[in-house]
């Protein structure tokens, strides 16, 4: 029996999530592996039987988790995808999943790594990291290196938005905009018109770094990455800085190039973004009569030399102080 012979179609699938209904549908074949559809938790996944040393790693992806469970008794490997929205186009992967596990007998968390692998020569990732992902990490890891100085491990991370939302870092009464620069002016590059406009009455500070190349000293991104992660102490705690990692821009095979050792040029600086800061909004632009349903895109780049910093909040001085020691 073929791997296709085995599995719902699509269409059957897609009415049994149109039902509501808890699925738990046994694949033909050994080991049991089942599908299953759990509603109230909105998951779909696989379920197979763990091998005796078999211990599930972290996915690195958002949707895509990988865990030990115990079902019925056993102790089994539950993959899930846990984004509605994803469900059809998830659901021809856990059927190849479910093939390596039956037909090419591979353990259930190899066979989940082989089939992302082969769907990565599908969508070839980027090789290099780019000097703006370099530099822009090196910042926002200082300023969470900071933030677990000062703080705690569990509420610098959950401050920290790693590219998730418009701000980089929420605290609890601002937000953080943190621009990185290698240039010998204070200048940064902006790519929304959203990035410099506070949200709702937070206030919203922008923390100007300026990094320059560094001999024998200085740090790389990976040394920070590495770092970082060593000082959040619980396995959850590294899982979700992970995921947040990789939401930045940053990929673990990174490690393995050559990268460049960066310090601080000069002194941190920190600017409250108010009425009078140099910046670009949508209200701005449509007071002057721009036509913002035909512009699609708004990058530009301010110059913050000569500007006198803002005096910020304790906390937050606090915070950035401790940073900058990770970029000495």
């Amino acid at each position: 029996m073929t791997g296709h012979e085995r599995h719902l179609s699509n269409d059957s699938f897609a009415g049994y999530l149109a039902t509501g209904l808890l699925l738990e549908h046994p694949i033909e074949g050994d080991p049991r592996v089942v599908l299953f559809f759990d509603p109230d938790n909105r998951r779909i996944g696989l379920r197979a039987p763990a091998r005796s040393n078999e211990t599930p790693g972290n996915t690195g992806l958002e949707h895509l988790s990988m865990s030990v469970v115990h079902h019925d008794g056993h102790r089994m490997i539950e993959i899930a995808v846990d984004e509605p929205r994803l469900f059809a186009d998830a659901y021809p992967v856990l059927c190849g999943i479910a093939d390596r596990t039956q037909l090419d007998h591979m353990p259930v968390s190899r066979a989940l790594h082989e089939t992302l692998r082969h769907l990565g020569h599908l969508i070839k990732a980027e090789q290099t990291l780019t000097r703006e992902v370099e530099t822009g990490l090196l910042g926002e890891l200082s300023l969470l290196a900071g933030l677990v100085a000062t703080t705690t491990p569990e509420a610098a991370l959950q401050a920290w938005r790693g590219g998730t939302e418009e701000h980089d870092f929420g605290l609890p009464h601002l937000d953080v905009e943190v621009k990185t620069t290698t240039s010998e002016n204070r200048c940064h590059r902006i790519s929304s018109l959203t990035q410099l406009q506070p949200t709702t009455h937070r206030p919203l500070w922008l923390l100007s770094l300026q990094l320059t190349k560094a001999g024998s000293g200085g740090i790389t991104v990976a040394e920070m990455v590495t770092r970082v992660r060593g000082l959040l102490t619980t396995v959850p705690l590294r899982d979700e800085f992970d995921v947040r990692l990789q939401a930045a821009g940053w990929r673990h095979r990174y490690a393995d190039d050559t990268l460049q050792h960066w310090r601080l040029r000069s002194d941190p600086a920190l600017f409250q973004v108010t009425a009078g800061f140099p910046r670009l909004t949508a209200a701005m632009l449509t007071a002057a009569g721009a036509d913002l349903n035909s512009v699609s895109d708004v990058r530009y780049r301010i110059d913050l030399t000569g500007r006198s910093p803002d005096q910020p909040p304790g906390p937050l001085h606090d915070a950035v102080d401790a940073g900058r020691q990770e970029l000495r």
